[in-house]
């Protein structure tokens, strides 16, 4: 995994000091609080290339989602945890354009590798090692042409302005990849084959970016290997609607 170094006191940001436990994305802020660590968020991954006007639509649609996620229950706390968001972009059409979702993961685990994280020192003994939990080094996001192609209905049917209450647009989907998933470690099962896999977990998924802070929270203490998890083409969360492409 990655690196984990004690070192001197830290500043806490003002969001994680009271009331955090009950409150909506409280995993999120406790993180925050006990590893000193105040970066979070998913790093994305960009498969596809020659139209850089959608590319950066579709990261400023998904930067709106995750605003409106934070402000969901606290508009307060989730402006303060906005000021410590890293949606971390990766971009290379040499290497990425039309890639895999095996050749992300591997791209993903080769970037984390070359992280060191640093930690407070705690006169106390931790119970769980906080590098096994923190999402942004265990999961990634990676945008193929399948998720591209759902910013337009996204955009056709979203308002002009989003702070006002309406009904969701179509979703603009993500492929969410287990940075930790193993291919062929799960037994094959009753479904579809997939990739080669009839399995019920492949180790990746579609997502809804409107949830993804909500998502990132749950992943503190869950894995997306879970009774919840969608099996694509299904679109999570609650998999109503499927990737009309897939």
């Amino acid at each position: 995994m990655y690196k984990y170094w004690l070192w001197q006191p830290w500043t806490r940001p003002r969001c994680l000091s009271t009331g955090h436990r009950t409150a909506r994305l409280g995993r999120l802020c406790r993180s925050l609080r006990d590893t000193g660590f105040h970066e979070w968020g998913f790093v994305i991954y960009r498969g596809v290339y020659g139209d850089d006007d959608a590319w950066n639509l579709f990261v400023q649609c998904l930067r709106d989602n995750v605003h409106l996620d934070l402000e969901r229950g606290s508009a307060q706390r989730g402006a303060l945890l906005e000021q410590y968001a890293q949606w971390t972009v990766i971009e290379d059409s040499e290497s990425l354009d039309g890639a895999s979702r095996d050749d992300v993961r591997q791209r993903f685990v080769e970037w984390r590798e070359g992280r060191t994280v640093t930690r407070p020192a705690n006169p106390f003994p931790q119970p769980t090692d906080p590098s096994s939990v923190l999402p942004r080094f265990n999961y990634c996001l990676y945008v193929d042409r399948e998720c591209l192609d759902t910013l337009g209905p996204h955009l056709a049917a979203k308002p002009s302005d989003i702070s006002k209450p309406h009904l969701p647009p179509p979703p603009l989907v993500v492929i969410i990849i287990d940075g930790n998933y193993v291919l062929g470690q799960d037994a094959q099962g009753p479904f579809p084959p997939i990739d080669g896999s009839t399995a019920r977990y492949l180790g990746w998924g579609y997502f809804n970016t409107r949830y993804l802070c909500g998502l990132y929270d749950e992943l503190h203490s869950s894995r997306f290997d879970r009774p919840e998890y969608q099996r694509p083409p299904a679109i999570a969360p609650g998999g109503s609607s499927s990737m009309p492409s897939v």
